[in-house]
């Protein structure tokens, strides 16, 4: 029996979902297939005194999860709402409706304690009061993995390519990265678990755009609902973000 016909409740499974380029571009999909409904809310913020910068971001996004068999699923993600403010001697503010995520995961190999998925998305530019004069479009595509040594333990890690340009009559801008994370998931209990992950991130936006490390901790609560508290904390890198956070609700169908 595969670790992922384990999961009976509402925990969350996976690598940490927080990501820090917009519509969560680069992070994997958790491998094993289920049916979910959740709401998260969450932000990331830079400052910067000596340059007399600062950007704070927030959103509230809808996130499904569509098991089609025991190996492939469909995920999709709105921000339903999202505030963007950056705070210099120039200010300015947007506030609406925020980026949109659609993709797959479908599992190549599968065994008792392995699985390896292909797994890709697109990031649409729906985000109409922030991106005005460009339409910034994204995606990602690549391997994830998870290995089950104990059955309450899980080493993950993924490779996926990015590429994104802008659409509109500027410069579309064109470029191109890898992002590869390793992980450890622990199942404390059956109603409490803990992640930990590396990322690292090159060539989107400069040769080392990020190595960062991301924390989790998870509950369920009965059968059916769940409650995440999950953050990524850039280390070293171009990435200006201090940290990323998100408060998730997960209920599973």
């Amino acid at each position: 029996m595969m670790w992922c016909d384990t999961l009976e409740n509402g925990l969350a499974n996976g690598q940490v979902q927080v990501g820090l380029i917009d519509g969560d571009l680069g992070v994997a999909q958790a491998l094993c297939p289920q049916n979910r409904l959740g709401l998260a809310v969450g932000g990331g913020a830079i400052v910067e005194t000596t340059n007399f910068y600062g950007h704070i971001a927030g959103s509230g996004t809808l996130r499904g999860t569509l098991a089609v068999s025991k190996r492939t699923a469909l995920y999709a993600a709105i921000e339903g709402f999202r505030y963007d403010a950056v705070l210099s001697p120039i200010a300015s503010s947007a506030m609406g409706l925020g980026y949109t995520d659609i993709g797959a995961s479908g599992q190549i190999v599968q065994t008792d304690n392995l699985a390896l998925a292909v797994q890709g998305k697109v990031v649409l530019p729906t985000a109409f009061t922030l991106n005005q004069n460009g339409w910034p479009l994204a995606a990602d595509l690549g391997l994830a993995a998870g290995w089950s040594p104990a059955d309450n333990v899980v080493v993950h890690g993924s490779v996926l390519g990015l590429g994104g340009l802008a659409l509109g009559g500027g410069p579309q801008f064109p470029h191109a990265g890898v992002h590869v994370d390793a992980g450890l998931e622990w199942r404390a209990t059956p109603g409490f678990g803990v992640v930990v992950d590396a990322l690292g991130g090159f060539g989107y936006t400069a040769p080392v755009d990020v190595f960062a490390a991301g924390v989790g901790f998870r509950g369920a609560v009965g059968e059916h609902a769940g409650l995440a508290l999950e953050a990524t904390v850039p280390l070293v890198g171009r990435e200006r973000t201090l940290a990323a956070l998100d408060l998730r609700f997960d209920w599973r169908l």
